[in-house]
């Protein structure tokens, strides 16, 4: 279950929506709230494209891995919680 999921279930269930459980359908509710997610994009900067050939200084090609590496964990982290990752 992502995040997302989890989320929109605490809150379903939470005393304050008593009237709306009353009134909405589970799945409608679940269907609002992944439409409002759906809307939700991030682009993430783009991935540095360099080869270890490009730079003689280990630590600038170090960095860019590095770089590459905290791109990829961001996009990872924001998928889970159920948010879009422009490509």
């Amino acid at each position: 279950m992502d995040e997302s999921r989890k989320q929109f279930l605490e809150w379903w269930r939470h005393p304050e929506q008593e009237e709306l459980r009353k009134s909405c359908a589970e799945g409608w509710g679940e269907k609002i709230w992944s439409a409002s997610r759906s809307a939700i994009s991030i682009e993430l900067p783009a991935k540095n494209d360099i080869s270890s050939d490009d730079y003689s200084i280990p630590d600038l090609v170090d960095w860019d891995d590095g770089r590459n590496a905290g791109i990829q964990e961001c996009a990872e982290a924001i998928h889970v919680a159920g948010i879009k990752v422009k490509e």
